[in-house]
């Protein structure tokens, strides 16, 4: 987005410079203090970050900051004037901040496929890689596509598979149990009543995209239930600060597991606009102080796939080796940070990118490839690449380093072929490759509608 400054330096010549995304305009033969045209000291400030690795704005600085004025007169109006014909004239975003407004084809026909290929007439996701079972993710993840692609039918026969089936005479409140499937009788049921709070928020969020695209309140009530129990049962307060829990069985008396790939910021600030009764920003604040604390227990600085929390102190602390790797969890917390920054331009978006990429970066150029499981201290633990992950990481490389995100949006494009891309029974691969694509499209229309 655009980044405009006043430069109130003296003898400068005043200049338009759309270089990298900013415009910077400085004044010439002013005195020191302005005092000669009724102004002491102006500043003034637009700002938004760079796309590649910008400076971070300090708190405070976004927006038009005025201090001291005076008597501002025909000069300070002159001023108000020119600022706005920057911010008409001089936007510069990059391609990933320019929203698309149709639906782009790849999105269309990936979509089609997926319903044929993976959805039952009755709304149950199939993992047909998994013996066939069902997950509350599967559920929350088509749900969260058919929105965003306006298919109401497909919508409501996933969510009303899940309600009748993951929760219905199952739960006593609305969250979903996570796993649903044959067990050793041959009987067709939940096998595990767990929940599991990132299928949970996505459904939250789903309902609500679905209440503004199709008119519909009963889609905000049964959203605004799901919130609540989300909050009071999905989610601690530990040490000042609110966590989400990963589910209800994950938590000892001292500790609790929990999953950064689970903290999605942009979420949590769409359901402040529609539950105002909890305090969903202290969830955007906590997710970054989870991110940015857990990047620091690894040496690639990458987030592992699981943490503890530790209860007394709300100390977080690593897991085992396997838990403290970056594989298929911990991929989608770059998706969900690129999109938080696309939707709301938090500086505290563009930071996390900032820190936490540069192993990536240097692996990719220099081996171009990334291995599925990466360890702690940055060791290949697998002899293979992840699709889903290059899928993910892609949108917020595109960000800080573009030859390296085009390079792995490349790959992906490769191994596409009649609207499923590699393994064709991997439904997780086929949703975050999809999810990735409407990013690099720039096509997140549902989420504009909702998020002020």
């Amino acid at each position: 987005m655009m980044a405009g400054r006043v430069n109130h330096q003296v003898g400068k010549i005043a200049r338009l410079d759309e270089g990298s995304g900013a415009c910077f305009i400085s004044f010439t033969r002013l005195t020191p203090n302005w005092t000669k045209f009724g102004v002491r000291r102006v500043k003034l400030i637009k700002q938004a970050p760079d796309p590649v690795r910008s400076p971070i704005p300090r708190p405070g600085n976004s927006g038009m900051l005025m201090a001291g004025t005076r008597r501002a007169g025909w000069f300070f109006q002159f001023i108000l004037l020119l600022i706005g014909f920057i911010h008409l004239s001089c936007t510069v975003r990059t391609p990933a901040e320019q929203k698309a407004t149709t639906v782009p084809p790849i999105l269309q026909q990936s979509w089609s496929k997926y319903v044929d290929r993976f959805i039952q007439r009755d709304g149950r996701v199939i993992d047909h890689k998994a013996g066939g079972i069902s997950t509350s993710e599967g559920q929350a993840y088509a749900m969260l596509r058919a929105v965003w692609m306006g298919d109401r039918s497909t919508f409501d026969k996933t969510y009303e598979w899940g309600v009748n089936n993951l929760n219905s005479k199952i739960r006593s409140d609305s969250l979903w149990a996570w796993k649903w499937g044959k067990d050793d009788k041959g009987n067709w049921r939940v096998l595990d009543s767990a929940f599991a709070t990132d299928a949970d928020q996505d459904v939250a969020l789903a309902l609500i995209l679905a209440w503004k695209a199709w008119n519909d309140s009963r889609y905000l009530t049964q959203a605004q239930i799901v919130m609540t129990d989300l909050w009071n049962i999905g989610s601690i307060q530990v040490g000042g600060r609110r966590y989400l829990l990963a589910g209800d069985t994950l938590c000892t008396a001292d500790t609790c597991r929990l999953n950064p790939s689970y903290a999605a910021p942009y979420a949590y600030r769409i359901f402040a606009r529609f539950d105002t009764a909890r305090d969903w920003n202290d969830l955007v604040d906590t997710s970054y102080f989870l991110l940015e604390s857990a990047s620091k227990l690894t040496t690639t600085r990458l987030p592992p796939d699981w943490l503890i929390l530790h209860l007394d102190d709300g100390r977080l602390s690593s897991g085992d080796a396997k838990d403290n790797s970056f594989s298929y969890d911990a991929f989608r917390v770059f998706w969900r940070v690129a999109l938080d920054r696309i939707l709301f331009n938090d500086a505290r978006a563009t930071r996390y990118l900032n820190d936490s990429t540069d192993w990536l970066i240097r692996e990719w150029k220099t081996k171009k490839k990334l291995p599925a499981v990466i360890s702690a201290r940055g060791e290949n633990v697998s002899k293979y690449e992840s699709l889903e992950m290059l899928a993910g990481l892609a949108p917020a490389l595109g960000f800080l380093s573009q030859d390296v995100a085009e390079a792995m949006y490349k790959r992906i494009d490769s191994r596409y072929s009649g609207g499923l891309w590699a393994e064709t029974d991997s439904y997780y691969i086929q949703n975050w490759v999809w999810f990735g694509t409407a990013l690099r499209n720039s096509y997140i229309a549902p989420f504009e509608r909702v998020r002020y």
